[in-house]
């Protein structure tokens, strides 16, 4: 007698088998049964903001906004369109509404798609190498000589526009994580890329300067998504300081689980049919498959996941991340550093297809078939299979 899984990631379904002694551990976030409208869900977050006035409360005609977006999300364009609909209908002029995103951003994707009655807003693409786009905040002990995004700091309102998830060196990022270090200065994201790793795969390490950082630029208004499962959005959360700690607690009721033990091999899989998929997510599963792999345990990541595996390369080898890297990096130096870490522990298994096998240059092994698969489970006495590993967190949880 066999037990038997299927394992679903992007278009692909494997069929894994173990034997009826060994012991298997599923995850699987606790997501609601049928999927809510989009509109609906931005339209009532923005009408009914947590513990905070509407967002048309706090803005004027003449306010200058600036709208943060360092990440891409599910429901992206739906999203922000409805935003920028919201505002429009206070009065702004769109030609003091400026879009502030990170080169990693990619806004050449989605720019073009939006209606023609925003064609007026100004798009600027963060550079923290650039002295003029970037003014004086703070020199406070606990966050140093800090000078960030111009446009954000001479703003009449903030508003960041994100999602929330879990993240090694913010705890959770997302909210106030969207402002820094991601619209900091080349020193200080240089100097943030440094800090030492903790025992705790969430330390939280950045999350306090965050905070400070946000309280300087007075009151910043967050809209904040947490994702579903594939491409869906499970809920939205707008206002301030209580609506994010309210969207925390909604990531961890969904996406947060406990195990009582370490496994010999933990299946990670990543990402459904239409999710686009990069090496971010395939670092953040790996995060979350590193909590509860036993030592020289194995881990595979089941994805489909698109990137170029020559600049990935670059990143993986640097000790430290330098002022012109700071500007452009295409994955957070931290989740780079777990990588190389969980990496020289165990073993790292990445699905690859169409004989696709140079992820080994990635400090990686390639994993090619459900069978292969079945091979390394037949070797293990435990294992875990994570659903959405990208998006989770699994808690160890002392007997």
């Amino acid at each position: 007698m066999m037990k038997e899984f299927s394992l679903a990631f992007a278009s692909k379904v494997w069929e894994f088998k173990l034997r009826k002694e060994q012991i298997a551990v599923e995850f699987l976030p606790n997501l609601s049964l049928s999927h809510a409208n989009i509109p609906d869900l931005i339209r009532n977050a923005l009408s009914q903001p947590v513990g905070y006035p509407e967002l048309k409360r706090a803005i004027t005609p003449d306010d200058r906004l600036a709208i943060v977006l360092v990440d891409h999300f599910n429901g992206f364009l739906e999203i922000l369109i409805s935003v920028l609909e919201h505002i429009a209908g206070t009065g702004v002029a769109m030609e003091n509404v400026t879009l502030v995103c990170l080169a990693c951003t990619n806004s050449d994707s989605w720019v073009d798609n939006l209606p023609d009655e925003f064609n007026e807003i100004k798009i600027e693409v963060h550079n923290p190498d650039n002295k003029k786009a970037t003014a004086f905040l703070t020199s406070a002990d606990d966050v140093g000589m800090l000078y960030l995004n111009r446009t954000v700091i001479e703003a009449d309102q903030v508003v960041v526009l994100g999602k929330r998830q879990y993240d090694p060196y913010f705890g959770i990022s997302g909210a106030e994580a969207d402002i820094f270090p991601a619209l900091a200065n080349s020193e200080m994201i240089s100097t943030c890329s440094k800090e030492v790793l903790g025992d705790d795969a969430n330390s939280d390490l950045g999350k306090q300067k965050a905070l400070k950082v946000s309280w300087l630029l007075g009151a910043p208004y967050y809209i904040q998504i947490i994702e579903g499962s594939n491409a869906s959005v499970e809920e939205i959360f707008a206002g301030a300081d209580q609506a994010n700690r309210f969207a925390e607690k909604r990531l961890d009721e969904i996406w947060k689980q406990d195990a009582t033990s370490t496994f010999d091999l933990v299946i990670a899989l990543v990402g459904g049919a239409d999710e686009k998929i990069g090496f971010v997510q395939l670092c953040r599963a790996l995060v979350c498959a590193k909590r509860i792999v036993k030592k020289n345990g194995a881990i595979v990541l089941l994805a489909q996941a698109e990137f170029n595996l020559n600049d990935i390369k670059k990143q993986l080898e640097m000790k430290s991340i330098g002022k012109s890297e700071a500007a452009f990096s295409l994955v957070p130096h931290h989740l780079i550093r777990h990588w190389v870490d969980a990496a020289s522990q165990g073993k790292v298994y990445v699905s690859t297809f169409e004989g696709k096998d140079d992820i080994a240059r990635l400090l990686a092994l390639p994993l090619r078939s459900a069978q292969e698969l079945c091979d390394l489970g037949s070797k293990a006495d435990g294992v875990a299979i994570i659903r959405d590993a990208h998006k989770s967190y699994i808690n160890i949880k002392k007997r």
